[in-house]
C-alpha cells in the first residue's frame, strides 16, 4: 500500500520533451515529499512535461510522460496518450497510459472532460487501472477545478475516489488536493505548488505530499495551456496511483 502512495505522488506530472514539432508544451523538473502513516518521509525528484499537438478539426492529441526516482524506491516512470476533441466551449476524450516502477507495471485506460467557463474550467476524468504484477485492479473518478486570477496565475482544488481490489483485500482512497501555478511576464519559466492529502480507508493509511515544480512552457500563457495546450496530464494521475 506504501507503494502506491509513494506512486501517486512521483506520477505528479508527465511529458515527451523530444517531440521538437509540438504546438505547446512544457517540460520540467520535480520535487515531492511524501509523509505516509509507518513510514519515513520520502523526498523524490524526477523530470517532466506534455506536449500537444492540432489535428483535423477540433481533434487534438497529447503525450505526457515522467521519471521520478527517490532513496526509499526505484525509478518510477509513466507514460500516457490522449485523444479529444476541443473548441472554446468544452474538451471531450480519452487516454491511455503505462506506469512502471519496481518490476510492476500498471495500465490505464478512461475518459475526461472539460467544461470553459470564462476564468475558470471545470474537469473531470473516469479511469480503469491493471497491475498483474501487484495483482490489483482498480476504478475511480477525479474532478478538477482551475481558476485563472490573470492569464498567468492559476489555482486548482482537486477531489479523487478510486475502489482497489487487490489480492490482499479490497480498499477506497480518496484524494483531496490543492494547487497553484505562476508563470512568469518576461520569459517562459513557471513555478508550480501542490499539497495532496490521501486516505486508504480498509489499511487506515494517510498520507500527505508537497510537490514543487519548475517549468518551461511554450506556446503561450497558463490561460493559452488550458484551453488550446497540454492541459490534461493531471486526468490519468490518480488511476496512476496503483503502480
Amino acid at each position: 500500500m506504501r507503494n502506491l502512495i509513494i506512486g501517486a505522488a512521483a506520477l505528479l506530472a508527465v511529458a515527451a520533451p523530444g517531440i521538437a514539432s509540438a504546438q505547446t508544451g512544457y517540460v520540467g523538473v520535480t520535487w515531492a515529499s511524501v509523509d505516509a502513516d509507518g513510514a519515513d518521509t520520502d523526498d523524490v525528484i524526477g523530470v517532466e512535461g506534455a506536449v500537444a499537438f492540432q489535428g483535423s478539426g477540433s481533434i487534438n492529441f497529447e503525450v505526457d510522460a515522467a521519471v521520478a526516482d527517490s532513496d526509499d524506491s526505484d525509478t518510477v516512470w509513466g507514460l500516457t496518450g490522449h485523444v479529444y476533441s476541443r473548441n472554446d466551449s468544452y474538451l471531450f476524450g480519452g487516454f491511455v497510459g503505462v506506469a512502471d516502477g519496481s518490476d510492476s507495471t500498471t495500465w490505464t485506460a478512461g475518459l475526461e472532460a472539460a467544461k470553459y467557463y470564462a476564468r475558470w474550467t471545470l474537469a473531470g476524468s473516469l479511469a480503469y487501472a491493471n497491475n498483474d504484477d501487484a495483482d490489483v485492479d482498480a476504478w475511480g473518478a477525479a474532478v478538477e477545478a482551475r481558476v485563472f486570477p490573470t492569464d498567468n496565475f492559476r489555482l486548482s482544488g482537486t477531489i479523487g475516489w478510486a475502489s482497489i481490489d487487490s489480492g490482499l483485500g479490497d480498499d477506497d482512497l480518496l484524494e483531496l488536493g490543492v494547487g497553484g501555478e505562476y508563470q512568469f511576464e518576461a520569459f517562459p519559466v513557471s513555478i508550480a505548488l501542490a499539497y495532496a492529502h490521501d486516505e486508504l480507508d480498509e489499511a487506515d493509511i494517510d498520507s500527505d505530499t508537497v510537490s514543487v515544480a519548475l517549468r518551461y512552457n511554450w506556446g503561450g500563457t497558463l490561460f493559452d495551456r488550458d484551453r488550446r495546450g497540454a492541459s490534461q496530464a493531471g486526468s490519468s494521475i490518480f488511476a496512476s496511483a496503483v503502480s
